[in-house]
């Protein structure tokens, strides 16, 4: 299988008539407004939902082939904090394949450049090799909320 392509998105949609997918909302930066009362917060959970929507080339569509990947988010300092992997069957005659990763909240534990890392293992091969890392700017800002209140 040979990786094509890969977007972040909100959510992505198919039309099983015509079967094209439509992706809506990609997303390339989150801004965050924090408590400046929680400031030394260690990590947080950004309450969104998120897709990856991927994009597969079959190589050999003479015969079932299996697709085996790893998707990993890195946060700046290249610390690995999420990780999830799947693998799909894609039967004989299929020259392409899609598919959608949901994604349930966002760990967060510094500003900066997150990356969402897409690795795939070869058939009858050990060790995943990156296809893909797509990246995700993570910016915060601080304000005193309670006094937003008032206001």
């Amino acid at each position: 299988m040979n990786h094509i392509w890969t977007v972040l998105c909100q959510r992505s949609a198919i039309d099983f008539e015509n079967n094209l997918v439509s992706i809506f909302n990609c997303v390339e930066e989150l801004g965050i407004v924090m408590d400046k009362k929680n400031v030394s917060a260690p990590a947080l959970v950004i309450p969104v939902e998120l897709q990856l929507v991927s994009f597969w080339t079959v190589k050999d569509a003479t015969r079932e082939n299996k697709l085996e990947f790893k998707g990993e988010l890195v946060d700046p300092s290249g610390k690995t904090i999420k990780e999830f992997t799947n693998d799909f069957t894609v039967a004989k005659d299929i020259l392409r394949f899609r598919n959608r990763t949901n994604i349930q909240g966002f760990p967060v534990t510094v500003p900066g450049r997150y990356y969402f890392r897409m690795s795939q293992r070869e058939e009858k091969k050990d060790d995943f090799v990156v296809v893909a890392e797509l990246p995700l700017d993570v910016n915060i800002s601080y304000k005193l909320l309670e006094d937003q209140k008032r206001k």
